[in-house]
């Protein structure tokens, strides 16, 4: 069995009392696995993402990473509800006719009735 990346990740920061930005965590990933250049362009991508997901982990600022256990709740917690938009007065309606396209807001929808 090959060890994961992320696993690698973990073991590290486990390790470390501090956050780690991204790029030496990379590096101490790449190093690890034995990554050239070409094989390490190829990955990078999937490693973040793979980041950005795992629960085990929390992004800081300035691109730092640790461990979500090393931190308060308060420190890693990002209140998304101020980003849903609830206004269902900006809704739109789009109508189809013939060979043309419209897109009706509510207050156009409001002028033809």
């Amino acid at each position: 069995m090959s060890i994961r990346t992320i696993d690698v990740a973990y073991d590290y920061l486990k390790t470390q009392n501090h956050s780690v930005p991204f790029k030496q965590l990379w590096e101490v990933v790449r190093s690890e696995l034995g990554f050239d250049e070409s094989q390490s362009r190829k990955k990078i991508s999937q490693f973040y993402t793979d980041l950005t997901l795992d629960s085990r982990f929390t992004a800081l600022e300035n691109n730092e990473w640790d461990l979500k256990k090393k931190h308060k709740f308060d420190e890693t917690f990002i209140d998304t509800s101020a980003l849903i938009d609830d206004d269902s007065d900006d809704e739109e309606e789009i109508v189809e006719e013939e060979d043309d396209l419209f897109i009706i807001d509510d207050d156009s929808k409001e002028e033809m009735m």
